[in-house]
């Protein structure tokens, strides 16, 4: 134990590297090898460096270590989100990129922009990501412009846009199978008689019906163009009136059922396009005097933990945010190690689960 002697203090003093050495009856510079894994290293002398340093409690620089490697070991989430972290879906992927990201002995840094005025400091957190050396970018959420995709592009830091349909230079895109898993859940409903069946997007129906993708558009487009070929597969045509904007949120989305249940009173069935919606769907339902699933069928997407447990149980496509948010650190690892291999896509498996809540007309 190396005590602070010159003050008299019993307490410990920060053990050094030279403190290390000496207790090891090795070099410095030894354990400077042991230290950043240079291989060079006899096992029984590394062995015995690194049981010293866990005796004496030693913890190195991780800085200085970082400029030794020449790497930073910081990975820059940016999630553009009104409800930031407390999105259901938005914590399990975040829960997956932490967990992967301290496997691979990674520091996240977070910056979630929530209302319009926040998300006009993205460019200052990119700017820091930038002057740190972030050795990756994740994208989740909605970015307000397309100056996002273009700064993130020039910094040239690798980036993984999470159900963001950008595939730029030393780029990633990531998604779940958004367009299958919503032509399963309204195939569903289709097979249960159901022909009036709404569709509750997020974003503005001029934004995601547009020919190109606005900057966040991806899970809204995709989530109408499975909706809309399982329509066409039952020989229905899409009908624009039942195309509701519910901006990703409960109360958004409560506005948005009224106000298509305002034009269509004998609707029977709302895919939304996350549980979080098609749980302000059920609200509004119930706010008007009718009951899910026996008047009408609410069907959502992500399977968030409240889908197993509200009332009645939300039937949902099932999308793993956990394994979404691992995929993401994984990938940035690979654009670290192989540059050249972007731009790419990496899509996810999703189910559909069916639970009580989509009914079935006449029974």
């Amino acid at each position: 134990m190396v005590q602070d002697k010159g003050r008299g203090s019993k307490e410990q003093k920060r053990v050094t590297i030279r403190d290390v050495a000496k207790e090891a009856g090795v070099s410095v510079s030894t354990v400077s090898h042991v230290l950043n894994d240079y291989g060079d290293i006899g096992a029984a002398t590394e062995k015995r460096v690194r049981q010293t340093m866990k005796r004496l409690n030693y913890y190195p620089n991780a800085l200085a270590r970082r400029l030794i490697r020449n790497r930073s070991h910081l990975l820059q989430l940016f999630l553009f989100a009104e409800e930031g972290l407390q999105h259901p879906f938005f914590y399990e992927v975040l829960c997956g990129i932490a967990k992967e990201a301290e496997n691979r002995d990674y520091e996240l840094v977070l910056s979630v922009q929530k209302s319009v005025d926040e998300r006009q400091r993205w460019r200052q957190s990119l700017r820091r990501s930038i002057e740190s050396r972030a050795e990756g970018l994740i994208i989740m959420g909605s970015p307000s412009e397309r100056g996002v995709f273009e700064k993130i592009a020039a910094s040239e830091i690798p980036a993984v846009f999470v159900d963001i349909p950008y595939e730029g230079p030393n780029s990633i895109y990531m998604s779940s199978d958004n367009e299958t898993g919503a032509r399963l859940a309204v195939e569903h409903l289709l097979s249960l008689g159901h022909r009036k069946i709404a569709f509750l997007g997020g974003d503005v129906k001029e934004a995601f019906l547009a020919p190109e993708n606005p900057p966040g558009m991806g899970i809204s487009k995709s989530r109408f163009q499975g909706y809309a070929q399982a329509l066409k597969a039952y020989g229905l045509e899409t009908d624009f009136s039942l195309i509701g904007h519910g901006e990703f949120t409960r109360k958004g989305a409560e506005r948005a059922v009224l106000e298509i249940l305002a034009g269509h009173p004998d609707l029977t069935a709302i895919f939304a396009v996350s549980d979080l919606m098609a749980l302000g769907a059920i609200e509004a339902v119930r706010s008007v005097g009718k009951e899910v699933p026996r008047d009408i069928a609410v069907v959502g997407f992500d399977d968030i933990e409240a889908a197993s447990f509200v009332r009645p149980l939300l039937t949902t496509v099932r999308q793993d945010g956990a394994l979404m948010g691992r995929t993401a650190v994984k990938e940035i690892r690979r654009l670290i190690d192989n540059p050249k291999a972007a731009p790419g896509k990496v899509i996810l498996p999703v189910e559909l689960v069916v639970r009580e809540s989509c009914g079935a007309l006449g029974l």
